[in-house]
């Protein structure tokens, strides 16, 4: 092995490390704590939230090679590497709070009115292209 390959095969080992623990890290937020918050308690009622999390990961990794040539007893290496990269992210968002009184419970949803609203805008769009289209079709007789 080339002394290149051998500095790039050892430098990418520390990279899958931390690989390894950023993915440890994403898969962390599955534990019931993350899910579930802390009772809070006031008087008899008590209410515990739940989330729901959205986790993302992304890696890549580049190899590298070369040629080896003899010119007039004189050898020339020329050649190339790569590296890698990732990266991550999670989203978490309210989404029931479960209300605990007088020895019943019950579930309360939690309305995101941010997505409410932009799914109520992106279906009039679609409905507004659909007609527009229409329209257009019944005019020239083509769906250009």
């Amino acid at each position: 092995m080339s002394e290149d390959l051998t500095k790039l095969v050892l430098e990418s080992v520390p990279n899958q490390k931390s690989a390894n623990e950023l993915l440890g890290k994403l898969f962390d937020i599955t534990k019931p704590e993350a899910i579930y918050s802390q009772p809070v308690t006031a008087g008899d009622v008590t209410v515990i939230t739940a989330s729901e999390y959205t986790a993302a990961l992304g890696v890549g990794y580049g190899g590298g090679g070369g040629t080896s040539t003899e010119v007039e007893e004189e050898e020339t290496n020329a050649g190339y590497g790569g590296g890698g990269g990732g990266g991550g992210g999670t989203v978490g968002r309210p989404v029931a709070a479960i209300i605990i009184e007088s020895g019943s419970a019950r579930v309360e949803p939690i309305m995101d009115v941010t997505k409410v609203a932009i799914a109520f805008i992106t279906a009039l769009g679609a409905i507004g292209l659909a007609l527009s289209r229409m329209r257009k079709f019944a005019d020239t007789g083509k769906l250009d």
